[in-house]
Order: C-alpha cells, then sequence, then structure tokens
C-alpha cells in the first residue's frame, strides 16, 4: 500500500487545547489564568494570522465572551466567585436589583454589589475564555482538515472517533462549496439571489433553488460515505491511514510540557482542598494584587 508521509503534525495543537481548557477550569487565580493568557497569545502569534482573516471570527467571540461574563454576574447577583469568601469582600459599589428568593414570589428588591473579589472574577472569567479562544482559532485556519482526523488517531484515538472528527472538519468546507457550486449554477439561469423582494418568509421560500440542492446534495454525499464505509468492512478492525503525520521534535516538547503542566496543575488542585494557607492553596485564591484592595 502507498502511503503519503508529511514532516509535521497537528496533535500538539488539539492536545494544547484540550488540556489548557481543563487546566484554566481548576482555577480562578488571576496570576495563573493570566500566565496562561499571556502563553496563548504567544502562541497564536506563531501562527502569522492576519487580523483581515480571522475578523469575524473574533468578533463573534468578543461578543460571546461579554454576553457570558456579564450575564453570570447579573444571573449570579456577583455571588458566584470560586474559592472566595464573600462574608468579607472589598465593597466598591452597589446598583438597586433583583435576587432570587426561597418563596413567593420569588424575586425581591436585592443590591447588587460590585466588590474588587467580583471584578477580579469577571476579569479572570474574560480571559480564561479568550485563552482557549487564541488556542483555538489557528487549529480551522492553519490546519488541513483532511488531516484532522490523522492527528486524532496520531494520539492514540480509536478509528471510529477519529474519522467521526475527520467528517466533522470536513462537513462545513465541504457544505460551503457546495454552496458556492450551486449559487454559480443557479445564477447562469438568471437566478438573483440578491434580488429577492417580499417578507421574511416569501425570501425564505423563493431561497428553495438554493437550499434544496445543497441539502440534498449533503445528503446524497453522507450516503456515499456511509456506503464506502460498509463496503470496507469499517469498524471491524485495525485501520490503516493513507497519511502518515511524524511528530517533529518541538511538537514532541510542546505534548510533553502540556501534559507535564496539566497533570502539576492537577496535583496543585487536589493537594490544596487539604490545605488553607500556603502554596499548595494557591489556586483556591483569587491572588488579588495588594494594590487593589482598598
Amino acid at each position: 500500500m502507498i502511503r503519503l508521509y508529511t514532516g509535521s503534525t497537528h496533535e500538539p495543537s488539539c492536545l494544547l487545547l484540550f488540556l489548557f481548557g481543563l487546566t484554566a477550569a481548576q482555577t480562578s487565580n488571576f496570576w495563573f489564568i493570566l500566565t496562561g493568557f499571556l502563553g496563548a497569545v504567544f502562541y497564536y502569534s506563531l501562527a502569522g494570522l492576519k487580523w483581515s482573516e480571522t475578523k469575524r471570527v473574533w468578533y463573534f467571540i468578543i461578543f460571546l465572551n461579554t454576553m457570558l461574563v456579564v450575564f453570570n454576574y447579573f444571573l449570579s447577583a456577583g455571588s458566584v466567585v470560586q474559592g472566595v469568601d464573600l462574608t468579607h469582600q472589598h465593597v466598591l459599589f452597589s446598583i438597586p436589583f433583583i435576587g432570587l428568593a426561597n418563596k413567593l414570589p420569588f424575586f425581591v428588591p436585592k443590591p447588587l454589589i460590585f466588590s474588587v473579589e467580583s471584578i477580579t472574577f469577571m476579569i479572570t472569567q474574560g480571559l480564561r475564555n479568550f485563552g482557549i479562544a487564541f488556542l483555538a482559532i489557528p487549529i480551522p485556519f492553519t490546519t488541513n482538515p483532511g488531516l484532522m482526523g490523522i492527528a486524532f488517531k496520531g494520539m492514540g484515538l480509536p478509528d471510529k472517533f477519529a474519522y467521526a472528527v475527520d467528517l466533522s472538519f470536513r462537513f462545513l468546507p465541504s457544505v460551503t462549496r457546495d454552496f458556492g457550486t450551486t449559487l454559480d449554477a443557479q445564477r447562469a439561469r438568471g437566478f438573483e439571489i440578491d434580488k429577492l423582494r417580499g417578507g421574511i418568509f416569501s425570501k425564505i421560500a423563493k431561497l428553495a433553488p438554493m437550499v434544496v440542492p445543497v441539502v440534498i446534495g449533503s445528503v446524497v454525499g453522507a450516503e456515499d460515505i456511509i456506503n464506502a464505509m460498509e463496503l470496507r468492512c469499517f469498524g471491524m478492525g485495525k485501520r490503516s491511514w493513507l497519511t502518515i503525520l511524524h511528530p517533529r521534535s518541538v511538537d514532541r516538547v510542546v505534548m510533553t510540557l502540556t501534559l507535564v503542566g496539566f497533570f502539576a496543575i492537577t496535583l496543585l488542585n487536589i493537594l490544596g482542598n487539604f490545605y488553607s494557607t500556603g502554596f499548595l492553596h494557591v489556586l483556591h485564591i483569587q491572588g488579588i494584587p495588594q494594590f487593589l484592595l482598598p
């Protein structure tokens, strides 16, 4: 069997993203999250992506992250701060708000407190989410979708899972390609998508010449993949892959450091539950800078 060999692998990117998310979820310490955020920014800079290429994604991420952080604060009335005793918080100011009660009418007037602890927690949440985004965005923008399944297979995952990931990453580019092809074909027949008239439902109905061929094409394509997998007895035994990815030395170093960092933080988090002070308890505190405290 002829195989294609490449000199790089995408395993470090996937492993780094996955373990960074698990590691960052174990603490709300400002300094640990800030360190991870700066490392993610440096990693993102190595991808060499331009703002013009990723601005649409960043607009969505900035909006989503802002909504998550702000809504979480208002829904919890500023009282959900991981690992912090809010009975002695440093209050800056408060505004009238609505809180939850244990009896009817379940909504009662309650002040919304803004303190050093709660605001620091909001900033920490935002840095955590942006750090994950900085690691996630380079993957679809710099990776051939056809190599994602091979990368996950190289990480030791089962063939079924690896191929499911491969198909997932291929789906959107395939639909985009089919949509572009269908759009060009319909325009050649006189269909003008930019000149649709009528209300919202009328416009949706007039988009049928675009939507129907793309949907049917996706279904037919999925049937072809299923038939091809059945003919090749997929899932009956160990599979071979046409392309083999060989990790470089720097890839091995990144994966090793990522695993070591994850297990070190996890161990420190577990040990911190048995202490109330000291270095072993550092992940269970916010680490607020002293100059911010009134």
